[in-house]
């Protein structure tokens, strides 16, 4: 045999046992790998008897997602040995017992995390809720009122939410949670539009002499509107925020309200909106419009809803002054039916170009209304140079009513 072909099966022999001397230790390698990861698994699987909130989450994964009831309850017993005193087990131990038919069982544990969260905020809520769904309702009167009371946010609003599904008649409510809640029960009332209950809650809040905040009663005017309790509504604003005129805010001295009977404002959009103060003195400011001539504006911006006693005349009155204005279609005061249907009555256009001048609506109210809407309108031109530029100036609006017998020139101002 030749020298070279000994070298040659020298060299081969060499690669087959490198190569064979790597794949073990590949394997070797693989093996080890495996190993220590399944070790990591088993750890990670395996309770700490220690961790009583880990104990008691695999216990309710066991009892709700894997119907495995006998190691539910060996996970709670163990998170209840290292902790005795962690409501959430028990709470876990008594939906488990329940499941299980226990019903003494369940009630007993119930018992004894009523005695063991007394005086404590925490866990009030789900106990409350663990309640409900066990059908303890009997415990419930007791736990809401002291969420209602005592806690805030989102565990409040829960906690009223399921006291008006439980009792749905506004006295037994309140005799449930209680005299001192009764804000937070008018608040949640208007905030869900139950007006039936919101006037009860009202009405009890006015006789008790329960004090109570401006934007509370605002929020319910403005309730009361929107679900069409137009009088209810009108009789509140009149006594306790416009007892001596019928249209409120008409000199622009106090701030826009935005709700209930109050100026409203739209978007503002290619106009500007100023207050401009009395060179006169005193409170009372103009409202200044400067129209950019970007748009055909279809305007609405400024409205307040009046009310106003059905089947009677009304004249309502404002100043206003224009600088430049452009197009066929200017700015005009305009009058309609809130909820109800009324013809519309509207005033003459600002001219385009006028100092202060008065322009008036006379506004019959049919006996279906018992209130109007007044804004500055301006609608669309049809015209090619449609779009709206200039200045208009607001002052003194004013709502009278006239005389039967009376010309409407000589109504008295409220």
């Amino acid at each position: 045999m030749s020298k070279s072909r000994h070298q040659g099966i020298a060299l081969r022999i060499c690669c087959f046992t490198v190569l064979l001397a790597g794949a073990i230790w590949q394997i070797l390698f693989s093996l080890q790998e495996q190993k220590t990861f399944s070790e990591g698994l088993d750890k990670t699987l395996a309770p700490d008897t220690r961790n009583f909130r880990a104990l008691t989450h695999q216990a309710k994964q066991k009892h709700m997602l894997e119907a495995d009831l006998n190691a539910a309850m060996s996970l709670l017993q163990q998170a209840l040995t290292a902790n005795p005193s962690y409501v959430p087990a028990w709470l876990s131990l008594a939906e488990l017992n329940n499941d299980l038919g226990e019903a003494e069982k369940t009630s007993a544990i119930l018992l004894y995390v009523d005695r063991l969260t007394e005086g404590l905020k925490r866990w009030r809520w789900d106990k409350a809720l663990t309640a409900y769904q066990l059908g303890k309702v009997e415990m419930l009167p007791g736990e809401l009122r002291y969420i209602v009371r005592e806690l805030g946010g989102k565990e409040r609003n829960d906690a009223l939410q399921l006291a008006f599904t439980l009792w749905a008649d506004p006295e037994e409510l309140l005799e449930k949670i209680g005299q001192e809640n009764i804000s937070h029960l008018l608040n949640y009332a208007v905030r869900k539009s139950i007006s039936e209950a919101a006037m009860h809650f009202w009405q009890n809040i006015e006789t008790s002499g329960v004090q109570w905040q401006q934007k509370e009663v605002l929020a319910l005017l403005d309730m009361l509107l929107r679900v069409g309790k137009v009088q209810e509504a009108a009789d509140i604003w009149r006594k306790y925020f416009n007892p001596e005129r019928i249209f409120f805010n008409g000199d622009f001295s106090q701030l826009f309200l935005e709700q209930a009977f109050g100026w409203r404002t739209g978007k503002k959009k290619n106009f500007d909106q100023l207050f401009v103060k009395n060179p006169n003195g005193g409170s009372t400011k103009f409202i200044h419009y400067r129209f950019k001539g970007w748009e055909n504006i279809n305007f609405s911006h400024l409205s307040q809803i009046v009310p106003l006693a059905s089947g009677k005349t009304y004249t309502l009155t404002a100043e206003m002054k224009s600088q430049k204005m452009t197009t066929n279609q200017r700015p005009f005061l305009e009058v309609s039916g809130y909820k109800c249907k009324a013809a519309v009555a509207s005033s003459e256009m600002v001219a385009p170009d006028q100092d202060w001048t008065r322009h008036e609506v006379v506004v019959n109210v049919p006996e279906e209304c018992s209130a109007v809407v007044v804004r500055l309108r301006r609608k669309e031109s049809k015209h090619i140079d449609n779009k709206l530029a200039g200045q208009l100036w607001l002052r003194n609006f004013v709502v009278t009513e006239t005389a039967a017998d009376s010309p409407i020139t000589d109504t008295p101002q409220l």
